[in-house]
């Protein structure tokens, strides 16, 4: 429910998406890379969690992208991330190119 001060409604939203970031950071920080889909990560090691992106699973119902869930509350947004990996931006871009392929045959 909307603050009727403006100011309020601000400080509210900001400190929303503070909660929402560090969440997102902790998680990313726990799990790590979990590779290719044929593959482990090529570039394992200690890899940043802003390295770390979250890739939904094929066979799971995407609703929205996670980074865009800033304003929503943290059971939603576990919720969408149990639908997800956690892999590098490299591991990423490979699997997300395996699906498109495999999906053209």
């Amino acid at each position: 429910m909307p603050y009727a001060d403006n100011a309020m409604n601000q400080a509210c939203k900001k400190r929303r998406y503070e909660r929402n970031k560090t969440f997102r950071r902790r998680v990313k920080k726990l799990v790590g890379c979990q590779g290719t889909l044929t593959d482990k990560c090529k570039w394992q090691g200690d890899i940043s969690h802003v390295a770390l992106q979250f890739d939904h699973r094929e066979d799971e119902d995407k609703v929205i992208n996670i980074c865009r869930m800033d304003g929503h509350s943290i059971e939603n947004i576990k919720k969408e991330m149990r639908k997800c990996d956690v892999v590098c931006a490299n591991c990423h871009s490979i699997r997300t190119e395996q699906r498109r392929i495999k999906n053209e045959n």
